[in-house]
């Protein structure tokens, strides 16, 4: 009798002993499966939680903007097969979408949120839409960074970054420490849009009294320039950067070029070579207008490194610029090849480095073009309305 109440006894002490392991995993299990949705639901901008694991993939997809008769614009991207998805469709406006590098992400600038412009992020599928900066001041000009991480723009004028989920902000050009000493150099400062190859250098393009010039930031030693170094200044410049990210091309309007003579103002593409950094710049004019009768704008270098798109002008005598076409040179230099006619705007690499994207016409009914490097197979691919700023997607 004795040894049968031990036994029982020894049997609950076992099953209380299992239930209090099962109780202990099962609160272990909780513990976890929370700190991982937690950590999904920080990873996702502003908190937001998408639990999609498939998202559209965008190879040949193109987005852009159409601009209503007030002006404001809608994002919107043209399928492979011609078919037309507005992203975005109301009253407010809509600007300057990028792809994020995997094509999986478009990011803008719009003042849908108390009419001041901020980033927004949106899914190729028109999903997801989600706030990326916060506070006042315009937030204008956004580009991805070649890894994806971060996002280039300019807010209140100024060069800036933020991290791809909304958190971390940071001002670049000018640094903290060059505030004083640049604002007493240029007075209020403003710059139209800025480009990095990587995170230690970045060009950015500075509005000037009398035009606009290229300015530099080496953010290895941001700390210690007091002055930004100037690359060259023209009454309208461009730049990009080499796939390989070792040099830089810029276009423009009236560049001043060094000469025997003095300095001159020159329409035309230039290349910057970078060696050890800034202090080893070797600059190489691609095509020059000599006589600056012709100027280049809207540069853009193509993914295989072996040429440059920009829109050819026309330096008219009253000053403006009339845009005649889209052209290329080798990256090695050499007279423009025009393979397009018109009033070209914004032309942009297909990935393969095989075709451009466009908007042409006349502003208020410019359409969306795409066409072969040779200018053969110009194809029309929107057919009404006012379109700017394609950019095919980066996806294969």
């Amino acid at each position: 009798m004795a040894h049968s109440l031990r036994s029982n006894s020894s049997g609950r002490k076992t099953m209380n002993q299992i239930k209090r392991r099962e109780r202990l995993l099962i609160g272990i299990l909780v513990v976890v499966i929370m700190i991982g949705a937690l950590a999904l639901i920080r990873s996702q901008p502003w908190g937001r939680l998408d639990l999609r694991l498939i998202k559209p993939n965008t190879p040949n997809w193109i987005v852009c903007v159409r601009l209503n008769e007030d002006a404001h614009g809608d994002i919107v991207v043209i399928l492979p097969d011609g078919q037309m998805r507005m992203l975005t469709e109301d009253a407010f406006d809509d600007r300057s979408p990028d792809w994020a590098p995997d094509g999986k992400k478009i990011v803008f600038s719009s003042n849908r949120r108390d009419l001041v412009y901020q980033l927004w992020t949106i899914d190729p599928d028109g999903k997801g839409l989600s706030q990326l900066t916060i506070g006042g001041g315009a937030k204008l000009a956004p580009y991805y960074d070649r890894d994806g991480q971060h996002i280039l723009h300019v807010a209140q004028g100024l060069v800036t970054e933020v991290d791809v989920k909304g958190v971390h902000s940071l001002q670049l050009i000018p640094s903290a420490s060059q505030m004083t000493q640049v604002r007493e150099q240029y007075g209020q400062i403003t710059f139209r849009y800025a480009k990095r190859p990587n995170h230690d250098l970045i060009a950015a393009v500075q509005r000037i009294d009398d035009g606009e010039q290229v300015v530099l930031q080496d953010m290895t030693k941001a700390q210690q320039q007091f002055t930004l170094p100037v690359l060259i200044g023209g009454e309208q410049v461009d730049l990009d950067w080499s796939p390989t990210g070792q040099s830089l091309v810029v276009s423009g309007a009236g560049l001043v070029i060094p000469t025997p003579d003095g300095e001159q103002r020159m329409g035309g593409v230039i290349r910057f070579d970078f060696g050890d950094g800034m202090n080893d710049v070797k600059p190489l004019p691609l095509w020059l207008s000599s006589d600056n009768s012709q100027a280049a704008i809207e540069v853009v270098w193509s993914p295989d490194g072996a040429r440059v798109a920009f829109v050819l002008c026309e330096q008219l005598k009253n000053g403006e610029l009339k845009r005649i076409g889209l052209a290329t040179v080798p990256e090695s230099g050499g007279a423009p090849t025009l393979i397009v006619e018109g009033e070209v705007f914004h032309p942009h690499w297909s990935p393969d480095g095989q075709h451009l994207v466009f908007a042409m016409g006349k502003p208020g009914d410019r359409q969306i073009y795409t066409v072969r490097i040779d200018g053969t197979n110009l194809k029309q691919r929107t057919q009404s309305g006012d379109y700017i700023t394609p950019k095919w997607s980066p996806a294969r």
